[in-house]
This record gives structure tokens, C-alpha cells and sequence, in this order.
């Protein structure tokens, strides 16, 4: 079997997402179940698939079942699966969890192939995220074949590309995507927050801020760590890392976390070959 039909569990928008793009694709995707039928429903029409009414009918239909539901919600989905599972094979999207978020379908002794398959991805929307998905990196769990084969045909299909993830390295590779995406933006709020409190419209601030991240993340695309690290720490400017952390005295936790970062900044400043002993008294000092 070269492409196995598909169904899905979850209409959100990682499941609406990868549906429409497989679809695209040429996969065929047979079956749609989700908790809002009207979810469901919708992305049946978007993919001529069938909106079914339990997580049991999509198994039954296709030959591979994404779970494309909120971590915390598929233990509950695998409770629902009663029906048969032989012959078949069930991934989900989890970054956090492995396979053995689905162990219980084979505990039964049915002959059920499980896996894992997640975008590297941040979901803000359906249409914003069928347009720029492609290129991405996905994590790839699988126990056999033709499971192994068939997820990585899929990244193939979605011009992305396949990162195979050891059983029970899960949670270190999402908290690897955690740091890199969505502390961005709490870190970009910070800095935000600083700029506005200085009087700056908020216009200004995002204006300010939005290009030298593009120009950050530019140079870490071109020039990779640690050569992509600029500013007072790779210029060994220690009382600029000194004003800084006054500067930051009326917040003790962004302050804290200002120093921390430093901290953690140390390897590459000596990967650099830059000399790192005034800094490390200044933040042994703090």
C-alpha cells in the first residue's frame, strides 16, 4: 500500500490544517470525527471526507488515524475507542507525549501499529498555517512498519522534513521548541513592555523590535551559533551588562532573568574566544 487513507480525530487547527494539506496532496481522507460535530462537518466538506459520530467509525474507515486533539485530551479519545483495531494504525500529534500515550489499544492484543507524528509548528490559525506549514520539521515516532514508512511519505508530501525522536525524549525535544518559539514571546513582550514604559506608541516599540528579530533570526539562518550573537556580551562590554541589570532594578523577576540569560550566554561567548571572567564576577556579584 503506497498511501494509506486517512482519518481524522480533532478538527482544530492542527487537525484542519493537516487534513487540508494531505488533501491537497492526494491523500485521501476518508473520515473526520470531533467532540463540536459541527467541526467535524466542516472539515469533511473541506476534504470530501465523512463526518462521523465516533472516534470507532474513523478507525474502522481508514487505514491510518491521526489523534489531532490537545494533550491533555487523548488519554480520554483512547478511552472512547472500543471497537476494532486490527490491521490498523493510530498516530497522534502530541509534541510532549510518545507512542505510549497510545499503549492501551495494543494492550488489548490487537494487532495495532502506534506512532507519533508533530509539527514543529506554531498553530495561531487554520489558513495562516496551511499557507507557511510547508518546510517544516516534524518529530517522527513509529514502531513498524508500514507505519515508518508511511509518516515519513507524509512530511515528503508536505515538504517538510523528518526528525526521528527516541522513545522517551519527547518532552526534552517539545521543551526545545518551547524555548525557541513561545518564550520568543514572552521575551518579546518584556522588551516590549520596557520600550512602552519609556513612552514610546506601541507602533514604535513593535516597529523597533520586529526588525531586529527578523534581522536576529536572519543572521541565526545564515550564520547559525554562535556566530549569530551580537551586543554587549560578545563586545565584552561589561558595564553596558552592568547598566543593564540597574536598569532593570525596579523589576526583580525580569532583572533575575536578564541575569540567567547572561548566564546561560557563557559557552557561546567562549566559543567566540571572548573573554568571559569580568562578566562572570559581574553576575556572581548579582
Amino acid at each position: 500500500m503506497s498511501r494509506p487513507s486517512l482519518g481524522f480525530i480533532g478538527a482544530g487547527k492542527v487537525g484542519c490544517t493537516l487534513a487540508r494539506l494531505l488533501q491537497q496532496a492526494s491523500y485521501r481522507v476518508v473520515a473526520v470525527h470531533s467532540r463540536t460535530p459541527e467541526s467535524a462537518e466542516r472539515l469533511a466538506r473541506q476534504v470530501q471526507a465523512q463526518a462521523v459520530n465516533t472516534p470507532d467509525e474513523v478507525i474502522a474507515r481508514a487505514d491510518l488515524t491521526l489523534l489531532t486533539v490537545p494533550d491533555d485530551e487523548i488519554s480520554t479519545v483512547v478511552g472512547l475507542i472500543v471497537g476494532e483495531v486490527r490491521g490498523k494504525a493510530v498516530v497522534h500529534t502530541s509534541g510532549v507525549h510518545d507512542a505510549t500515550a497510545l499503549a492501551v489499544l495494543a494492550q488489548r492484543g490487537a494487532m495495532v501499529t502506534l506512532g507519533s507524528l508533530h509539527p514543529a509548528f506554531p498553530f495561531a490559525d487554520v489558513e495562516s498555517s496551511v499557507a507557511n506549514l510547508p518546510g517544516a520539521t516534524f518529530a517522527l515516532e513509529a514502531e513498524a512498519e508500514p507505519l515508518r514508512s508511511w509518516l515519513h511519505k507524509m512530511v515528503l508530501a508536505l515538504h517538510g522534513r523528518a526528525m526521528v525522536i527516541a522513545p522517551g525524549q519527547k518532552a526534552a525535544y517539545h521543551a526545545a521548541l518551547a524555548i525557541a518559539s513561545n518564550y520568543t514571546v514572552t521575551l518579546y513582550a518584556a522588551a516590549e513592555k520596557l520600550l512602552l514604559a519609556l513612552g514610546a506608541d506601541r507602533e514604535t516599540a513593535d516597529g523597533a523590535l520586529n526588525v531586529l528579530l527578523a534581522a536576529t533570526i536572519e543572521n541565526l539562518r545564515v550564520q547559525g551559533v554562535p556566530a549569530a550573537l551580537t551586543g554587549p556580551l560578545v563586545r565584552g562590554d561589561v558595564g553596558t551588562v552592568a547598566a543593564h541589570l540597574t536598569a532593570l532594578e525596579h523589576d526583580r523577576l525580569l532583572h533575575d532573568t536578564y541575569s540567567q540569560l547572561a548566564r546561560l550566554t557563557l559557552p557561546l561567548l567562549e566559543a567566540r574566544g571572548v573573554p568571559t571572567s569580568a562578566i562572570e564576577q559581574l553576575l556572581n556579584v548579582e
